[in-house]
């Protein structure tokens, strides 16, 4: 499928634009038709489990507010007129098309990417100047909408106070562009933005692209080591007498930072384990790996080898190719996967459904995962 960069090669825009500096594409997908009403976009907004929010609210009047889904229908009647801002998170979780559509941003990996968000506004609609940690591309898909950004972002950004909003204090902008359908804006992180719908039922379509912060992968990589330390405490045989008691030896050092290198296991194969296994993690756990249903919750289910069973489409599923072949890592648990070609890996990652018996034999700890995976909702059969 091919990118949607204005032919722009992949490789160029990777080299000289990702998280780098703004790219507007004229006419990034011709012709293109939106699938998707303010209806559909509501009533995903009235089910439970749907991440949504409406923010009402005009950057010259800074009064803004927010509100959180699932709403009631009747809420959407009660809009006013103008100034108001739908959002709906995940929706290629629940739009058939969404996955395939996603596909012409395949030239950055899977893991990088976070979700397809759609906005639909009233005229004046906005969520006020902010800054993403992220990066974005903001496809217009309908109605016309005006972006500004300000150049170079300010050093320590202030947000307004009492909002559950990162609402910028002051933003002065410096470029902007009126996007019509088809066009496409793509934005790196850090850089101070602002939308603004320039006609009733605007739509836009936010594909972000979000990476793990740095603080967060050293302390799962922490807590990962902790777990694999034992009780035993340091021990010395054979001290020689010191000639200074105050001092922190250098022998002491060296043998005290052996063993803290020992057991933090640096070694690369160790670390890629871990990051394989960090990245795919469900976002529920977020604190670490949840383990599988207590009994005294209730009876947990069983898997039927021969059964199709769907994924949940926030699965995550990465491989890696190690000495031994392929590691798969699936919802924060790896699997040797040695005599997988890379070509099969990257099926087993993609598919949306599977029978578990068709994958044992090349996996044989699938079975207990997917028993996990069953009892924690994040497979279910395929009826």
């Amino acid at each position: 499928m091919q990118p949607p960069l204005g032919g722009l090669d992949p490789t160029e825009f990777l080299r000289d634009y990702w998280q780098r500096r703004p790219l507007l594409i004229r006419g990034a997908i011709p012709d293109f038709r939106n699938p998707i009403d303010g209806d559909d976009l509501a009533g995903l907004a009235c089910e439970p489990g749907i991440r949504s929010r409406i923010v009402l609210g005009h950057p010259d009047r800074r009064d803004w507010s927010v509100e959180y889904g699932p709403f009631d229908p009747e809420r959407f009647t009660r809009l006013p007129p103008t100034a108001w801002t739908l959002l709906v998170s995940g929706v290629e979780h629940y739009w058939p098309d969404g996955p395939d559509w996603l596909r012409r941003f395949d030239f950055v990996p899977h893991w990088r990417r976070d979700d397809l968000m759609i906005s639909c506004a009233a005229r004046d609609g906005s969520v006020g100047p902010h800054i993403d940690a992220y990066d974005v591309f903001l496809f217009q898909a309908q109605g016309r909408r005006r972006w500004q950004i300000q150049e170079p972002p300010p050093k320590s950004p202030i947000c307004l106070p009492a909002l559950p909003l990162a609402i910028l204090r002051r933003f002065e902008a410096t470029r902007e562009w009126v996007l019509e359908p088809g066009d496409m804006l793509y934005l790196p992180p850090g850089l101070p933005h602002l939308g603004m719908s320039l006609d009733d039922e605007c739509m836009t379509w936010s594909i972000g692209f979000r990476a793990p912060a740095w603080r967060d992968l050293v302390g799962g990589f922490l807590e990962d080591r902790l777990d694999s330390v034992g009780p035993e405490r340091v021990s010395d045989p054979g001290r020689e007498p010191s000639v200074h008691p105050h001092e922190l030896g250098a022998g002491d050092l060296a043998a005290l930072r052996a063993g803290l290198l020992e057991r933090l296991r640096l070694q690369p194969e160790a670390v890629d384990r871990f990051l394989g296994e960090f990245i795919s993690r469900p976002q529920q756990d977020d604190a670490g790996e949840q383990g599988p249903v207590d009994a005294e919750e209730g009876p947990r289910a069983v898997l039927d080898p021969a059964t199709r069973y769907r994924l949940d489409p926030e699965l995550g599923r990465y491989w890696i190719r190690d000495e031994a072949g392929v590691l798969l890592f699936v919802a924060g648990r790896s699997l040797a996967a040695p005599g997988l070609s890379t070509t099969t890996a990257e099926s087993f990652c993609a598919a949306e459904t599977l029978v578990p018996e068709e994958w044992t034999a090349a996996l044989p700890e699938l079975e207990t995962l997917l028993s996990d995976l069953l009892d924690r909702g994040l497979i279910e059969p395929d009826e």
